[in-house]
């Protein structure tokens, strides 16, 4: 697996202003969400915890690459996805970044300098035209055997996993 970030808001992307929710509709069922849609095809329930909303990810990204020089990319990438999903860490603040990365041994200076510098902005595509034109338009998609996958349940990932295996 070799994880490659796109940022979802770059700094330079004009943010969307939110809207206040629309009030619910009486006797009307509720429709899951397309995430939670595939959470229950899965079987997968997340723990409730409240998340940082539109975050910039810049930061964890340039963290992510920084952990791939030492060979920790992957840990790394699953350590910041628990991070942000099981507790509601906020993933762009360099000390939570930090911490993740001193728990998988990484020298927090290299670290901090790298994010501070923007060392790995050219490893990361921002969001829309350079990712469009790499044909990510969903984050996240899965390359698997040459073929994108977004928002796929896991047994949709599953199979084509081992279809690429055979190849």
């Amino acid at each position: 697996i070799e994880w490659k970030g796109y940022e979802l808001w770059p700094a330079e992307l004009p943010r969307p202003v939110p809207t206040a929710p629309t009030p619910p509709i009486p006797n009307k069922p509720v429709v899951p969400s397309r995430l939670d849609f595939l959470l229950i095809a899965d079987g997968i329930e997340l723990p409730k915890v409240d998340k940082p909303p539109r975050m910039l990810t810049q930061n964890a990204h340039e963290a992510v690459e920084y952990a791939k020089q030492f060979g920790k990319g992957f840990e790394f990438v699953e350590a910041l996805y628990r991070a942000y999903w099981e507790r509601g860490v906020d993933i762009s603040d360099p000390a939570q970044l930090l911490c993740i990365a001193e728990s998988l041994g990484l020298k927090p200076v290299g670290l901090l300098k790298a994010i501070a510098e923007k060392s790995y902005k050219d490893e990361i595509t921002g969001f829309d035209e350079p990712a469009y034109a790499s044909g990510i338009f969903i984050v996240p998609t899965f390359t698997i055997g040459g073929e994108r996958y977004a928002e796929q349940p896991y047994v949709v990932l599953q199979k084509a996993v081992r279809a690429a295996k055979q190849i």
